[in-house]
């Protein structure tokens, strides 16, 4: 038999001609002798009719056998084959040795490890100059890459408020919702509470508690909420009617 090293893929072949053997097995895989690192792989079987091959590696050196099983005349048996496997060291070596010398930087070396310093010095010197420069220069901020302010919810209200005022058709109902609205809005991100979901009336109240809006200021609009919001009321009003009663409760509730 040849000589088997550690590393070695090997071809390991049985052969037969007794047709009372039967069941010839040989597994593939990773086989340990404890529960650490195999100490070899069958790393495939090809089976044909009276002949199995295998490719085997071995990661360790010493004696092995493979496990071949098979029935003759229906008693089973395993193989017996021991194989032998080397290691590639000699047992002599003392200490791992480098292959070549180290390298002793004099002469030409010397210089050139000189010149690559010096590159490198040069170079940090050049790239730390530019970001000063750099830093130094006043920034331009493009206008078409600068993030537009996240409007308040109030103040898209407003717009949509006096967008509303703006158009050609006013009724005196829809107007007092918007309204409603955007007060409510206002002094939520007053109060920094969600007032959206109050009645006017509950609404009033908590202005007549936290702020010091006149009683009357507050009546009269209560009441005018109430009469234009849960009527039938669809008066058409021009957009001078329409700017002055939003300037007026304006004037009591926002300035």
């Amino acid at each position: 038999m040849e000589k088997i090293y550690v590393g070695d893929i090997t071809e390991y072949t049985i052969e037969w001609k007794d047709d009372d053997i039967t069941d010839i097995s040989l597994p593939e895989g990773k086989f340990y002798e404890d529960h650490s690192l195999p100490t070899f792989e069958i790393q495939s079987v090809t089976k044909e009719k009276n002949k199995i091959t295998a490719s085997v590696i071995f990661f360790s050196a010493g004696d092995f056998f493979l496990p071949t099983t098979w029935k003759e005349n229906g008693v089973d048996f395993n193989s017996k084959l021991k194989i032998n496997v080397l290691s590639n060291l000699t047992g002599t070596e003392t200490e791992i040795e480098d292959i070549e010398p180290p390298i002793i930087f004099s002469g030409p070396y010397f210089l050139r490890l000189i010149g690559l310093i010096l590159f490198t010095c040069i170079n940090l010197y050049l790239i730390y100059a530019l970001y000063l420069y750099w830093k130094s220069k006043p920034k331009i901020v493009d206008a078409a890459w600068e993030k537009s302010p996240k409007l308040l919810e109030s103040t898209k209200r407003l717009q949509y408020l006096e967008q509303y005022i703006q158009s050609e058709k006013i009724t005196e109902k829809e107007l007092t919702f918007r309204i409603s609205e955007y007060l409510k809005e206002v002094f939520s991100e007053k109060f920094q509470e969600n007032l959206l979901g109050n009645t006017d009336s509950e609404f009033l109240a908590i202005l007549h508690d936290k702020t010091h809006i006149p009683d009357r200021a507050i009546r009269d609009l209560r009441l005018y909420f109430r009469n234009l919001k849960y009527s039938e009321n669809s008066q058409i009003i021009s957009k001078e009617d329409a700017e002055k009663i939003w300037d007026q409760i304006k004037k009591d509730f926002i300035t």
